[in-house]
């Protein structure tokens, strides 16, 4: 099971009228499992990310760039073991709790292990 533990966003960066860029940091964890296999795949994780406004019903989507890297772990991996994050991707989803707009979603895929902080940044351009 993949718990996500703590998502921390920084105050956006507003680099021009159209493009802004949205930051912080996540700590993702792992509960309930006892060992790490050296071919299990990543674990994916995803995250609504706060601090950006939501896209109402008919807004035109705007392009977003999605980068994440990890800043540091709970346990250094063993030797042989992967560590890291893969497949970044951001893309604008319907609200699971229901309603018409839609918001930022930054997704992936790490190697979490006892525990991961990954540092996020997205840019979003508006049309």
């Amino acid at each position: 099971m993949l718990l996500q533990l703590d998502v921390q966003p920084a105050p956006p960066l507003q680099l021009t009228p159209g493009c802004v860029i949205y930051s912080g940091t996540m700590r993702l964890a792992i509960t309930g499992r006892m060992f790490q296999s050296l071919k299990a795949p990543a674990d994916v994780f995803g995250v609504f990310v706060p601090e950006v406004p939501p896209l109402v019903d008919g807004e035109s989507e705007p392009r977003v760039w999605a980068e994440a890297y990890v800043m540091s772990t709970v346990s250094a991996p063993a030797s042989g073991f992967p560590s890291g994050v893969d497949h970044v991707r951001a893309e604008y989803a319907a609200d699971p709790r229901g309603g018409e707009s839609r918001w930022l979603h930054l997704g992936g895929a790490a190697y979490i292990g006892k525990g991961i902080v990954l540092s996020y940044r997205l840019t979003v351009q508006s049309a």
